[in-house]
This record gives structure tokens, C-alpha cells and sequence, in this order.
């Protein structure tokens, strides 16, 4: 306002004058934004961006006096002034008021389509910061255009003789809702605007940001652009004659408070209330036909009123709440899909739709912070947090372990704080501990309570225990508010390049949680392998090495490392593991994780602390000020090969096969554990490593039995029959070793003495699971089905709890033996089961298509081509040829097409769609 004050000497100057410090300092946000988003920030921290900012305030401000004084006069300067203290408004007339007041309305539908917008685009585009930041400096540059549009558009007016009136400003109404329509109508296709610059700049971080930029273009930019038109039309609208200069910049002023106050309710309305209720979609319906109606508002004030162009605004009206509130244009699994980070997930010619649709959202909705969805397929669940999976049964190693692995190792852990819900696994590892007194959990997202109860198969309804506590709260807010002190803390923050999360990595947030910390206090904190740069992965531990005594690394899975920091450096003992090995939820989870005996959690350790430190050493530390990791961790998110080389980072440092502070007699059993562990786990030269550090020790039958097992599975059978003879002249009561040596014997062809052996077993232990195991895979290799059918079903009588692919094997043994009534009963148990198992569906197809029964068939057929559409080349075939039985040769031929679209090399299915 002070600007106009000062600038503005004609009427017919004002629109011009508005529109371009309008859309210049705007233009100088944009800057702004993309200079600290992408440079400041990054190298110089948060205190001397601020700095930096202020002396560039100082600066300017400088500038401008020292202009001010040679450009005008002293008399001037004094009369400027005198019109700033003592300028009044003129009256204050009902149509300014309406104008304020539908103007604070423009104001709250902008910033309202803005939190909708960046809620959708999070998903498709990733959540890092500079995603965030492209989004803002695009919605800005938006304006820019928008308000130098108008500066234009007034030029030309004026020379026309034509003025700005209601007409103008309801029609940028009108433009705003098409926009949004436009938007609404092509959502569902947005997310394929990125592949193909993905793919073309070689999933660079570059080519990652373009592919940002340009989605975010597309969405924010039309409706951008009319609000930067708006802006400068409406301060003309209210200037309307007033006396010169002061009644100029009370205009500005009044107008640019309305707006601004608008946008602060439509911030508030839409972030806080409106997307967690109606969802991010329909907010961007809502608020496109508030723009609307606003606009026939404003026609009804006009005069004369135009009928065409409120049957238009009317029309469209109807047309938005249609696209809104129907499915036609909301493609939900796709709206809950991240596009960035699985665009080529299965490497296949899918279209995004169709990968989306590979598994079904039973729950979804678009918390305060984050859009939370439950997805399911076979064999699958999976917590998603703006499209990224967070957490699923695939990752259940890592969820359980982080849990248990404090809470082995502390000698008592009565009060634990978790950092994340997630799916709650991890809170249901610690309370099956009947020493934990209290669990308290910090999840920031309400929502993702809200989905506990749809994964309860991974939580166990944890959050039934009355001992576990939610606060729904900042991690960071809670640390520093909350007076309790806690035996085990458990940090299990989601990916550190999703904006925010790195301060869940700083030097600051590791103070806080050594505070908390009891004495004799664990931290667990989980860190990613993967899509993080080894420099990055070495500034985490060193940030956190520096707050505890002794840091060590574990892992589970691959990609995911364990670091299990102590406030104390007594030496690791397994004597509370000796004692909770009897409690029967305790050891269904060890099993779970392949720990076969107290000791064997050994597998899982990496370095020790020495070793950690020295991979540590010289980094540079992650702080609150200069959060390296929020601007680093972003850059290698589509970066491949990380996980190998983080890898073998690891194993550079590393000083041994065991923590050195392991109490010395426990070393026979944990390498022996250790090696059982990696052996079911498959990994057998690290079995091989822990077998040779036992050289030296006495032979033992369970020795002896792992040696065997290293050497049979190296193709070494001459020595691997040795080992096991061994092992069973030590323990002949070794039923282990029995199993393995039949399995030798089938190896060698000698069903007769593999048959003598577990006739043994099955004398002496009629449900010993492997014994069961065997005798149903021989029969399989020699394609004995039913007899393969007998034996499965004793084996899974000998299950508590039969898994749902164990019926589906069960059903392809009586498909096989031509026992149709039977396959069917179990493939329909199985499919009781696992709604979504792909082998009993597919089977049972089968089976109906073969008996003629051929509606039921095609039912199972569009089932797997929709939730495994790359799964298998021929279900495109059978599915063909059950549509043209069923007299539908159009849909035949759509589904060949689409089987050879997705398998192009598929000769089989050419031959078929050329009718060979």
C-alpha cells in the first residue's frame, strides 16, 4: 500500500502500477523459495538463512532511503508523509464491502486448493523437501504470470476505453472453477506425465526434478495464473474513484487484508478439517464450487446480469459436484499409489492404473499430516504413508527384531517409548515382554492409528494391551515436554528424505532421548541401507555415536540396519534371553525370526562399537540448524546399487563375527546359532564364517549337523553325508539329523533307505514337521500325487496354524491325481483363507474351465489378471478362450491384446490373437 501511495498519480495508473509490484514481488518469492530450497538451506543451515534475510531487509531498506532523498524533494518527502499519518479513508460503501468480502473468499479458496493440491501431489511426486519446495515456487510462478497478465490486459483496456468491472472479476471466478474442474477430470492421468521423463533423463535427481516441476505445472499453474489476474482487477474494483493517493493505497490495503485473511481461514479450514473429513479430492471440488457460486454471486450484482453466464457458472456447478463425489474420475488405489517411487516397481510394460490395481485399499484417507492407506494383496498387507510403504509383513524381520532387540539386551526394561507407530508390530514385539510396565508410542498421525485395527494380523491388537499408551504428538515435542525416563527407547521414524523425518536424525534429537534415558538405558534406532549415500549413512552414526558410549550395528533384512546404542558398556550376556526362551509368544516370535536358540540373535550383529566409530569418524554431524540429511537422502532416492555398496561399507569395518564385549563362555553357542540362523536364512557363506571360528572346538552332533548342512547346500554331498553320519553316531537319537540324511539319500536316488529313515522319524515322532515335509516332497518328485496329497495332509495336520498357500498346494495335488471334487473343496478352503491367493485362484480356473463350467472360471481368471496382471502369460490365453465359450469373442480379443501389450515377446499369445 505504501508503494501505491507513493507511485501512483493517476487512476487510469493504478491497475498497471498494482499488477506489477504485485507480480515483481511475487516473482522475488519464487526466487526466494528456489534460492533457500535449494541452495541456502542446504549450505548454510537455518540461522544464517535467516541472517542472511534479514540483512537483505536492512539492505533494501537502506537503498530505498537513500533513493527516496535524491529522487524527491525535502517538501515532497514531508507531504508524502503527512498523507500517511493523517490520510483517511473516504466512505466505506456496500458494494466495497461485498468486494472485501468475496475477495477474503478468492483468498481461502487459493490457499485451500493449495493444501489439497500438495496432499495429492506428495503422493505422486515423493514428500521429500524439494518436491515441497517446487510445488510453492510453481504455485508463485503461477501468480507472477497471472499478474503480469493483468498489467497487459489493463494496458490494452485503457486504451480501449474499457474499465475493470464486477463482469471482469466474475469471470476470473468462472476460470478459477474450470481450472479446478480441469484438474478434478484429469487426476487420474497426471501420474503419467512422469515416467516418460524419468525414463528419459535416466532417473537422475534431475531429471526426478523436472518430472516434479512438470506435474506440478500442470496441476497448479491454470488456476495460479487467474488468481494473479484477480488480484490486481479486484484493487481497481475497490479503488473505484477515490481521492488521489492515500484513498489508492487504502484500497490495496483493504483488499490485500481481505485476502490474506481469507487465506488464513481457508488454511486453517482445509488443513485442520475439511481434507481429513472429505478428503484432499473432493477439498479441490468443494472449493471450485465455492468459486463458482461466487461467481454467480457477483453476476446477480453486475448490471446488467449476464444469463449466459450464469447458466454457465450454474452448469458447472453441477458438472464439479458430479466430479467430485463419483468414482469416475477418482482413481483411489492410483490416488494412494507413489508413482515416483514405483513407476517401474515390477519392471514390466504395466501402465500405472494397472500396477496400482495389483492390490486393494481397505482402508484409506488423507490424515492432518500425511495420506495413510492399508493395502492387500496375496500373501501382502502393508501400511502406506503418502503412497510409500512403510510397513507390510515382508518387512516383519526388521519390525519384530527392532522391537525385541532392546528388550533382550537390557537387563529389565520396565518403561518403553516407541518413535512411530507404523503398523505396530514393533509395539507388539515389546509387549509380549511380561516385564514391561508401560509402552508409550509418539505417532504424530492420527490416521495411522485409525488403520491399526485393519492390520491387526501384524499388530495382534496391540493396541488393546492397556499397558501401550498413544500420544498422538511430535516426537521431537513429546522428547522435550515429557519428565519420564525410559529403560528402552525404540526410534522408528519413516525415510529420512521425506521432509521433515531427518530431524528425527539430528544432534539435537539424540540429546533429548539421552535424557529420557534411565540409567542403563537402550536406544534401538532403525536406519535405511537403501537409497541412502554412504557419506549420508556415516553422518547418522556419527551424529548419533557421540551421545553414547557404545554404538553397535545389527541388521536383518538387507537394506535395513539396527543401531543399538547402550548408556552403559557391561558386556552382552543371553541370560534374560535363556529365561524368557520358555514364554510362548516370545519364542513364536524367535522363531519367526530364525533364532533357534537364545544365542542365535547373533546372526544378526554387523560391527561393534569400535568398528562403527571408525566408519563414523570425520563425518560431519546432522543437526537441527543444518539438517544435511533433509537436502542429502532426497538425492539418491531413485539412485540404484546403494544397498551393495552400503554393504560392503559395512563389512570393511568390520573386527569380528561377535560383539567384543560378548560374555566368553556364551561364544560356542552364539556362533553356533549364529551359524543355524544363516543357514535357514540361506546365506551360507556367513553359516561357513561361523563354523570355521568353531575349528577348534570340540565335535559336537549339532556341529557335525551344521557342517553337513554348509557342505550339502555347496554341492559337497560325499562330505555333507559324512557330517551327518557323524552327527547321528554322536546323537542317535537325533531325529535332525535322520531328516537330513534322507534327504541325502533321495538325493542319491535311494528312495528305499531315504523311505527306511523317515519311517524311523514318523515311529518315534509322528508330527515332526521336516520328516512330514520330506516325505511330501519325494512323492512329488517322482509324481506320485495322491500319495503327495496323503502326505501333505498329514503335514498339515501336524501345522497349528496351515498357511493359506499349503491348501493351494494340497488342491494342485488332487488336480494332478485328477481328484477334480476334492482340488475344488480345498482350493475354495484355501481361498477361504487368503482371499487374494493367486495359486488357488488360478488353479481353481483351471479346474472349471477343464469341467466346462465356464462362468465360474472366467470369474477366477479376471480376478488374477487384475491383482497379477504380469503374473503369468497363459491366464491371458485361458481367459481368451473362456470368453469366446462363453459367446463373447470382443472381450477375447481385448484380453489377448492386453496379455500381449504386457508380454510382448509371448509367441504363444501371438499365435493365439492371429488365430493360429
Amino acid at each position: 500500500p505504501i508503494l501505491v501511495r507513493g507511485l501512483t498519480r493517476k487512476s487510469a495508473e493504478l491497475g498497471s502500477r498494482v499488477s506489477r509490484l504485485y507480480w515483481v514481488n511475487t516473482l522475488g518469492a519464487v526466487a526466494g523459495t528456489l534460492l533457500a530450497g535449494f541452495v541456502l538451506l542446504p549450505m548454510l543451515g537455518l540461522r544464517l538463512t535467516i541472517a542472511g534475510a534479514v540483512a537483505l531487509n536492512i539492505l533494501a531498506g537502506l537503498i530505498v532511503l537513500w533513493l527516496a532523498r535524491r529522487a524527491l524533494p525535502s517538501q515532497t518527502l514531508e507531504a508524502v508523509a503527512s498523507a500517511l499519518r493523517s490520510g483517511s479513508p473516504e466512505a466505506f460503501p456496500e458494494s466495497s464491502r461485498f468486494l472485501l468480502v468475496s475477495f477474503a473468499v478468492v483468498g481461502a479458496t487459493a490457499i485451500a486448493y493449495e493444501v489439497a493440491w500438495t496432499r495429492l501431489l506428495a503422493t505422486t511426486l515423493g514428500s521429500s523437501t524439494y518436491a515441497f519446495t517446487l510445488m510453492l515456487a510453481t504455485f508463485l510462478a503461477g501468480i507472477v504470470l497471472g499478474s503480469a497478465l493483468f498489467e497487459r490486459w489493463s494496458a490494452r483496456a485503457e486504451a480501449r476505453h474499457r474499465r475493470v468491472s464486477l463482469a471482469t472479476f466474475a469471470t476470473t471466478q468462472t476460470c478459477t472453477g474450470l481450472a479446478a474442474l480441469l484438474f478434478l477430470v484429469c487426476f487420474q492421468y497426471l501420474p503419467a506425465v512422469m515416467p516418460p521423463i524419468l525414463r528419459a533423463t535416466h532417473e537422475s535427481f534431475g531429471g526426478l526434478l523436472l518430472a516434479q516441476f512438470a506435474a506440478s505445472a500442470l496441476v497448479m499453474l491454470p488456476a495460479a495464473v487467474v488468481f494473479g489476474f484477480n488480484f490486481p482487477a479486484v484493487v481497481v474494483l475497490l479503488a473505484g474513484t477515490p481521492r488521489e493517493g492515500a484513498g489508492y493505497a487504502t484500497a490495496v490495503g483493504r483488499a490485500y487484508a481481505a485476502n490474506t485473511f481469507g487465506a488464513i481461514a481457508g488454511a486453517v479450514a482445509a488443513g485442520f478439517w475439511l481434507v481429513p473429513w472429505l478428503g484432499a479430492f473432493r477439498v479441490v471440488a468443494l472449493f471450485a464450487g465455492l468459486n463458482l457460486v461466487l461467481a454467480v454471486l457477483i453476476e446477480l450484482r453486475s448490471s446488467p446480469s449476464r444469463l449466459p453466464a450464469l447458466a454457465l457458472n450454474v452448469a458447472l456447478i453441477t458438472v464439479v459436484a458430479f466430479a467430485g463425489w463419483t468414482p469416475l474420475f477418482y482413481n483411489r488405489a492410483l490416488a494412494y499409489f507413489s508413482t515416483v517411487l514405483y513407476w517401474n516397481f515390477h519392471e514390466s510394460n504395466l501402465t500405472l492404473a494397472e500396477s496400482a490395481a495389483t492390490t486393494d485399499l481397505l482402508f484409506a484417507a488423507d490424515g492432518l499430516n500425511a495420506s495413510v492407506a492399508v493395502a492387500r494383496t496375496d500373501d501382502y498387507w502393508a501400511l502406506k504413508t503418502n503412497g510409500k510403504v512403510d510397513a507390510s509383513n515382508h518387512d516383519a524381520p526388521t519390525q519384530l527384531l527392532v522391537g525385541h532387540l532392546g528388550a533382550i539386551f537390557h537387563p529389565a526394561p520396565r518403561r518403553v517409548l516407541i518413535i512411530g507407530f507404523g503398523s505396530g508390530m514393533t509395539a507388539s514385539a515389546v509387549a509380549r515382554y511380561p516385564d514391561v510396565e508401560r509402552i508409550d508410542v509418539a505417532e504424530i498421525e492420527p490416521a495411522v492409528i485409525q488403520a491399526a485395527p485393519y492390520l491387526e494380523k501384524l499388530n495382534r491388537g496391540v493396541l488393546r494391551d492397556p499397558r501401550v499408551h498413544v500420544h498422538l504428538d511430535d516426537a521431537r515435542n513429546f522428547l522435550l515436554t515429557s519428565r519420564d525416563a525410559y529403560d528402552l527407547i525404540i526410534s522408528e521414524p519413516s525415510n529420512p528424505w521425506i521432509a521433515g523425518v531427518a530431524t528425527l536424525f539430528t544432534d539435537e534429537y539424540y540429546a533429548a532421548i539421552r535424557r529420557r534415558l534411565a540409567p542403563g538405558g537402550i536406544l534401538v534406532q532403525w536406519v535405511q541401507a537403501y537409497a541412502l549415500h554412504p557419506a549420508d549413512l556415516r553422518m547418522i552414526l556419527a551424529t548419533l555415536a557421540k551421545h553414547f558410549p557404545e554404538t553397535t550395528i545389527w541388521h536383518v533384512l538387507e537394506p535395513d540396519l539396527l543401531v543399538l546404542a547402550r548408556t552403559d558398556t557391561s558386556p552382552l550376556r543371553f541370560d534374560r534371553a535363556r529365561k524368557l526362551w520358555a514364554n510362548p509368544g516370545l519364542h513364536e516370535d524367535f522363531i519367526s525370526l530364525s533364532l533357534f536358540r537364545p544365542e542365535s540373535i547373533s546372526a544378526y550383529f554387523l560391527l561393534d562399537d569400535a568398528g562403527a566409530r571408525r566408519l563414523a569418524a570425520g563425518s560431519v554431524l546432522n543437526t537441527d540448524d543444518l539438517t544435511l540429511l533433509e537436502y542429502h537422502a532426497p538425492r539418491a532416492l531413485l539412485s540404484r546399487g546403494l544397498v551393495q555398496t552400503n554393504s560392503d561399507l559395512l563389512r570393511e569395518f568390520r573386527d569380528g563375527l561377535l560383539p567384543v564385549n560378548l560374555d566368553p563362555a556364551a561364544t560356542p553357542a552364539a556362533l553356533e546359532g549364529a551359524a543355524e540362523t544363516h543357514l535357514e536364512l540361506q546365506d551360507t557363506s556367513a553359516a561357513q564364517d561361523c563354523l570355521n571360528a568353531l575349528d577348534a572346538q570340540p565335535v559336537t552332533s549339532t556341529l557335525a549337523l551344521l557342517r553337513g548342512r554348509v557342505q550339502f547346500a555347496q554341492n559337497q554331498f560325499s562330505a555333507a553325508r559324512a557330517s551327518f553320519e557323524i552327527a547321528r553316531d554322536l546323537d542317535p537319537d537325533s531325529l535332525e539329523g535322520a531328516h537330513w540324511l534322507a534327504v541325502l539319500e533321495h538325493h542319491f536316488g535311494d528312495d528305499a533307505g531315504a523311505h527306511r529313515l523317515l519311517g524311523e522319524i514318523l515311529r518315534r515322532d509322528a508330527n515332526f514337521l521336516p520328516a512330514l515335509t520330506d516325505r511330501m516332497e519325494f512323492a512329488r518328485d517322482r509324481e506320485d500325487w495322491p500319495a503327495a496329497a496323503q502326505a501333505q495332509i498329514a503335514r498339515m495336520a501336524a501345522m497349528p496354524h496351515p498357511a493359506p498357500e499349503e491348501y493351494c498346494t494340497l488342491g494342485e495335488f488332487w488336480l494332478r491325481a485328477r481328484n477334480l471334487a476334492e482340488a475344488e473343496r480345498v482350493y475354495l478352503r484355501g481361498i477361504s483363507e487368503e482371499p487374494y491367493s493367486y495359486s488357488c485362484h488360478r488353479n481353481l480356473a483351471n479346474l472349471y474351465k477343464t469341467a466346462g463350467r465356464f462362468a465360474e472360471a472366467r470369474a477366477h481368471l479376471e480376478f488374477v489378471v487384475r491383482y497379477f496382471p504380469d503374473g503369468d502369460s497363459e491366464t491371458y490365453s485361458s481367459l481368451a478362450e473362456v470368453d469366446r465359450a462363453l459367446g463373447d469373442p470382443r472381450s477375447a480379443l481385448a484380453v489377448l491384446q492386453k496379455g500381449r501389450r504386457i508380454f510382448p515377446g509371448d509367441s504363444a499369445l501371438q499365435d493365439v490373437l492371429s488365430g493360429k
